[in-house]
């Protein structure tokens, strides 16, 4: 590059170029002693000398190029008498800088998002998104008091509760000099995310257990509020967002979910579930639930199933082994009904051919829908006689 103007004033066209490509390096030509020395208060020639050329002219010629170049391209400016300067100082120019004002625009731009590329956090929901109209990557905050950063594993379901895989995102931009400094944004789509949406999720997931998972170890039938919703078959992992626990999902499903058992469910867990053990759940051959009894003598566990016929139950002497096995021993005994199916079981049960080292027994749902007889009073007599 080559400097052809050592005196100019008219900067102004600078502050409407824009660069068209990265500038990694500037290599200058040699500078006009004649003129340069002029800019200098304080330097060393010498060094100076393999960057200059005109250096060795004579010092009356380098006066008369000053004051060319002085008369052609420099504005003067009046300091009253020649005496009252220096000597030697009189109309030489004065430069005086100008604080150029950056240049602000304002882009107000229209695009969406899938809700896979965006990420929700407490209280938002951001994203990056390649943003043509200002040639960059942009990162956006959507505010929504009612979002937490829980639901970033479920947020498929938001999008299906939507009936939409993408949100559209109305946002503002404002760069200063060609760079963003202030980015905005809201979508109609997150906005409808509310209290009332969430339990409408809530709902759907609490439903969908009841539906055919998946089972990542087919050796577990028995499940946790925590462990639970990890089988469900779904993209991703989601867990147990919502906090619920096994009371909470139960009660839910009797809220909302027209059940034929409801009054043995609800007697089960209201009235004989132990305190101090949590319900556990099952997923196949259908939902159900094992609940705990303590007796005097022995610990039963007792299998309802959602909308079943007929509630099933195992006992085992308390003093035998600790509960955690024998937890284990009756979800054995589940898993062979889950692939052998519940008539073979019972077949294979009254022939000694199988957990006869249990007590095991069927109440029926006998009359339960009956206008003269109250089949559930029944199943509650029998259920009583055999804990022992």
């Amino acid at each position: 590059m080559k400097v052809i103007d050592y005196f100019t004033n008219d900067v102004q066209q600078f502050d409407y170029q824009k660069p068209v490509a990265e500038v990694e390096r500037i290599v200058f030509e040699k500078f006009d002693w004649l003129q340069l020395e002029q800019h200098l208060s304080n330097y060393q020639k010498s060094k100076l000398l393999d960057v200059l050329y005109n250096h060795g002219v004579n010092r009356s010629f380098a006066e008369e190029a000053t004051r060319k170049s002085i008369s052609t391209s420099t504005v003067f400016y009046s300091f009253g008498v020649e005496s009252d300067l220096p000597q030697g100082q009189y109309n030489r120019p004065v430069f005086v800088p100008t604080e150029r004002k950056p240049i602000i625009e304002t882009h107000q731009v229209e695009f969406n998002v899938y809700f896979s590329d965006a990420y929700f956090m407490l209280g938002y929901v951001t994203f990056t998104k390649s943003i043509k109209e200002v040639g960059d990557k942009v990162s956006f905050k959507i505010k929504n008091d009612y979002i937490l950063a829980e639901f970033e594993n479920v947020k498929s379901w938001f999008a299906k509760k939507l009936k939409t895989r993408k949100f559209k995102v109305n946002a503002t931009i404002t760069t200063t000099d060609g760079k963003v400094t202030e980015a905005s944004a809201i979508s109609p789509h997150i906005a409808m995310i509310d209290a009332e949406l969430i339990d409408s999720i809530k709902y759907q997931r609490t439903i969908a257990l009841t539906k055919s998972p998946r089972v990542a170890d087919t050796h577990k039938s028995l499940f946790t509020a925590e462990e639970i919703f990890g089988e469900m078959e779904t993209e991703g992992l989601e867990g147990n967002v919502f906090c619920q626990n096994e009371q909470d999902i139960l009660n839910f499903l009797l809220d909302n979910h027209k059940t034929r058992n409801r009054k043995q469910l609800e007697f089960l867990s209201g009235s004989k579930q132990a305190e101090d053990s949590k319900l556990r759940f099952t997923l196949h051959p259908n939902f159900g639930f094992l609940f705990f009894i303590q007796g005097k003598d022995n610990n039963h566990f007792v299998w309802e199933l959602l909308n079943s016929h007929a509630t099933y139950m195992w006992s085992i002497d308390k003093s035998e082994i600790e509960i955690e096995l024998q937890y284990k021993r009756i979800e054995a005994s589940v898993n062979t009904i889950r692939d052998s199916g519940r008539e073979q079981y019972k077949r294979a049960y009254r022939q000694n051919h199988h957990d006869s080292d249990l007590l095991f027994c069927v109440i029926e749902h006998d009359d339960i829908s009956s206008n003269f007889v109250d089949g559930f009073v029944k199943w509650k007599h029998k259920l009583n006689e055999k804990i022992t």
